[in-house]
């Protein structure tokens, strides 16, 4: 805690607390696009309550997925053969 406080916030750490917000808002508005597309689908396709609630369902399957299997594939064989 000392250390950190000793060098205080630079230019990286701005960086990095811009990229991470930046992160979060696209996973944000991807979830908030969902929810208006769903709706448009269900009547544009004639789709039952649980299918829409599958389709809206498989997009934190695939969050799920990728979160347990490439994070760590990724840490074992580096970062850019695995994204």
């Amino acid at each position: 805690d000392e250390g950190i406080e000793r060098l205080g916030m630079g230019f990286f750490q701005l960086i990095v607390l811009t990229a991470a917000g930046l992160c979060f808002a696209a996973d944000a508005m991807q979830v908030l696009l969902l929810s208006f597309l769903s709706e448009i689908l269900r009547v544009e396709w004639k789709l039952s309550d649980d299918e829409t609630a599958f389709i809206t369902s498989m997009l934190f399957i695939g969050a799920i997925f990728g979160t347990l299997t490439l994070g760590p594939l990724a840490d074992k064989k580096g970062r850019k053969p695995v994204f």
